[in-house]
């Protein structure tokens, strides 16, 4: 569904003759009447201030699950290979001057409408990697993006969600290259106020700075205090769309047979197919009452978990899909990157799912260079996997003896066993590659969605 207001002074505009555009996604199911509210006034307050606005409801576009091919990049340069509205969605986003996104705050992160298109906008930026803030990150394809304000949803203040919240819209506004974000949290008791916090964002967003990478560590740790428990049934979540020759399923075949060689009975279960056989996912939430521990094995997309993954801890968290038993649970997050930092806002996400799910959080590795294992099973790839191999043995090791993942652990995995540089350099090298296979090499540089 989509709507457009038009420009209440067409003079309040940026350079003579160009309309401002703004572009409002709104990603609520929940809080729907939250979501609306904001959407009304933040619409009205845009038209206002000289913008033309176009909203588009992401809960009522049937988006498809993002693949994780990256034939975005090689096959169909700047476009996602699967046809639908996100298509159309990411051009308005590229071509708007500012965005806002309107979300529930779902464990600190995005709801999982809203992640589901945020999914498919990695074709903004190119395959490249680039050295930027002292990290790395993708070249822009486009020579200018939105600034991003990024609105929260929130029955009553959560502190520490609204800290993971700020945090990956920062991440986001940084990797999209935005020039000025903002990551408001409104609670429902606000509502009455709701037009006076509006004018504040947009004169927040409007002085605002360009995101940086060096912020305040998350807190990822597990509680200090649980006592030990000897597991005896293990379940394996795989967040990969891509099978069997994914990073996230390497991990967890790993992990599930030092499990095995230590005792445990464990079952593996991926969570895109499960959602398609079980959209309400009534079989795992039991299959989770009947574990000892769970631990998940995922990839990261666009800094946060990909949607089928969130949308499976929405309905994970619902009343009465976790018994009492509060299984011990921990999460294995890999990027692209070379540093594993990029990580740590979906760790922190998992780790804020854990208390409504009546889960234990005993913490989680966050894995960089995924590219270095991916298609490969850990133990044939001797140096490259050296430290994934041995973080994950002593996480095993912990996980029997009823301990939280050790600090060795979380150092280890984020040891890259070649110069970040030299990581880049393969990167790039790959990505030319496999535009070679589908003759798209010289394309690789297109911009579809540039402005007319």
């Amino acid at each position: 569904m989509r709507s457009d207001v038009p420009i209440v002074n067409p003079r309040a505009s940026v350079g003579k003759g160009v309309r401002v555009k703004a572009l409002i996604l709104n990603g609520a199911v929940a809080l729907r009447d939250m979501a609306d509210a904001v959407e009304g006034e933040l619409a009205a307050q845009l038209a206002t201030r000289g913008h033309f606005v176009t909203r588009h409801d992401l809960a009522a576009l049937e988006i498809p699950d993002c693949k994780g091919d990256f034939g975005c990049w090689t096959v169909t340069p700047g476009v996602c290979v699967q046809p639908g509205p996100h298509r159309d969605v990411a051009r308005d986003l590229i071509q708007s001057d500012v965005v806002a996104w309107l979300t529930p705050v779902t464990f600190g992160g995005y709801s999982s409408a809203l992640k589901r298109l945020l999914d498919h906008c990695i074709p903004l930026v190119s395959p490249w990697f680039a050295k930027v803030d002292g990290e790395t990150h993708h070249v822009p394809r486009y020579e200018r993006f939105p600034s991003l304000l990024a609105v929260g949803l929130i029955e009553r203040p959560e502190a520490s969600a609204a800290r993971v919240f700020g945090r990956l819209v920062c991440r986001n506004a940084l990797n999209m290259y935005a020039p000025r974000f903002a990551s408001p949290v409104v609670t429902r008791g606000e509502l009455p106020e709701l037009g006076i916090r509006v004018a504040s964002w947009l004169d927040e967003l409007t002085t605002s700075r360009p995101p940086r990478a060096a912020v305040d560590p998350l807190d990822l740790g597990g509680r200090p205090d649980l006592p030990a428990v000897t597991p005896r049934r293990g379940l394996l979540l795989v967040g990969s769309p891509r099978g069997s020759v994914s990073v996230s399923a390497a991990i967890a075949k790993h992990l599930a047979d030092l499990l095995t060689a230590r005792g445990l009975t464990v079952a593996t279960e991926w969570i895109h197919r499960r959602l398609r056989e079980d959209p309400e996912l009534s079989g795992l939430g039991a299959d989770l009452r009947d574990a000892d521990v769970v631990a998940l094995a995922t990839p990261l997309y666009v800094d946060s978990l990909p949607g089928p993954v969130t949308k499976a801890l929405e309905l994970l968290a619902q009343d009465g899909k976790v018994a009492s038993s509060r299984p011990r649970f921990l999460a294995m997050v890999n990027c692209g990157f070379p540093e594993a930092v990029h990580t740590d806002t979906a760790l922190a996400i998992c780790r804020q799912f854990a208390a409504p799910a009546n889960l234990e959080w005993i913490g989680g590795l966050g894995i960089g260079g995924g590219g270095m294992i991916e298609g490969e099973p850990l133990a044939k790839l001797g140096g490259r996997a050296r430290s994934v191999t041995r973080a994950l043995a002593l996480t095993a090791d912990a996980i029997v003896q009823g301990r939280l993942v050790p600090e060795e652990a979380q150092r280890l995995v984020r040891k890259l066993p070649i110069p970040a540089l030299l990581y880049r350099v393969f990167g790039d090298w790959g990505f030319r590659q496999e535009a070679k296979k589908h003759g798209t090499r010289k394309r690789l540089g297109d911009r579809p969605y540039a402005a007319p």
